[in-house]
């Protein structure tokens, strides 16, 4: 029987602590310990990950060669690029291709040309595409409404969520008190945290808040002054990276995490949260009622007062209902790699002999 070769391009690894990378360390992690004798994984990867994965898949190396002239590099018989501004192609146009699309963010992010540049990009490559998936029916519809894909078949795999709890951490000690709130994610203005300053004003003096994730922005640098401008130095504290066992700590000891991001093509810490059995206060945009469903308080709008009030409410609804945390945990583990690795080896198979 033939062996399929199957290139899975994870070049977000050359970033491994943002949402991306996690995708595509846990996706390598599972595919590389599928023994299938229909299949050979070859992982395209930045060099320092070569061999990260064991000896059961194979290595090509993310190269100007492979970027600029990928006709000259090998083939392979399938091509699956995890999102969809890799820049790194099969050799063949002939090659079955399957891309995800993880959101359209850009769309509220990119103005004017940029913004038409970036969707005309977008289009070739999802012309090229044998079969696109999306990670949430909120991305899938926002495809279908702005780009030409009426012959072309999309199909909703959402991302799973692989959360590591350590045991033996110390609190950070950046923590200033025991009733904190949590968040994490690149701070830009689509994840919205600068609403948070004033909605931690609203609340009693004994809740703090910490906001992680990488900070080299402009607009970080504004919440960062409007927290000084209002003197909440010791209530809101954003320390920047954080380590993946600070990340544990946080998630495990915290009251709960606020999400009030306005893009999101899935979402990953509202669910991290409720696999640590966390309330999630979060946004009704985008994709996050989908993926939370009735287990996440949600705020309508960001007046700080409502916001608050919503807060408080949503707390003491949370601790009157004992059965809520595991309730929680249960709807997390529907976002399982395991799963999401089923189907998608399902999705390889179809393509290659010829059912979609």
């Amino acid at each position: 029987m033939k062996k399929y070769r199957i290139l899975i391009d994870l070049d977000r690894l050359k970033d491994p602590y943002n949402g991306l990378g996690q995708v595509a360390i846990n996706l390598g992690e599972q595919l590389s310990r599928i023994e299938d004798d229909q299949i050979d994984f070859t992982f395209l990867v930045p060099g320092s990950f070569i061999g990260k994965f064991g000896d059961k898949v194979r290595y090509e190396k993310v190269s100007l060669k492979r970027r600029l002239f990928p006709w000259l590099c090998a083939s392979y018989d399938l091509w699956y690029t995890i999102h969809q501004d890799s820049w790194y192609f099969p050799s063949s146009a002939r090659t079955p291709y399957v891309m995800t699309i993880n959101d359209l963010n850009f769309l509220g992010e990119k103005k004017g040309i940029n913004r038409k540049y970036r969707l005309k990009r977008l289009q070739v490559k999802v012309n090229h595409a044998k079969i696109v998936t999306a990670i949430s029916s909120f991305t899938a519809s926002e495809i279908r409404k702005y780009l030409k894909v009426e012959k072309k078949e999309i199909r909703v795999i959402y991302c799973g969520v692989e959360v590591t709890k350590y045991t033996d951490t110390k609190k950070p000690a950046f923590v200033t008190s025991d009733d904190f709130l949590f968040t994490i994610g690149v701070i830009q203005s689509k994840k919205n945290f600068a609403v948070l300053v004033d909605f931690i004003k609203k609340l009693p003096d004994n809740y703090s808040l910490v906001i992680a994730g990488n900070k080299n922005s402009d607009y970080a640098r504004d919440i960062e002054k409007q927290i000084i401008e209002k003197g909440l130095q010791g209530r809101i504290i954003l320390p920047g990276f954080i380590s993946d066992e600070e990340k544990s700590w946080l998630y495990q000891h915290c009251k709960a995490v606020v999400f009030p991001s306005r893009f999101e093509g899935m979402g990953f810490p509202p669910i991290e949260a409720m696999r640590n059995g966390k309330p999630v206060f979060a946004s009704t945009y985008s994709s996050i009622p989908e993926v939370c469903g009735e287990y996440a308080y949600y705020w309508q709008h960001f007046e700080p007062s409502y916001m608050a009030d919503t807060f408080l409410e949503g707390m003491r609804d949370f601790v009157n209902r004992p059965e809520r945390e595991e309730q929680l945990k249960q709807h997390s583990m529907q976002y399982d790699w395991e799963q999401v690795t089923d189907r998608y080896i399902s999705l390889f198979k179809e393509v290659l002999n010829g059912k979609t």
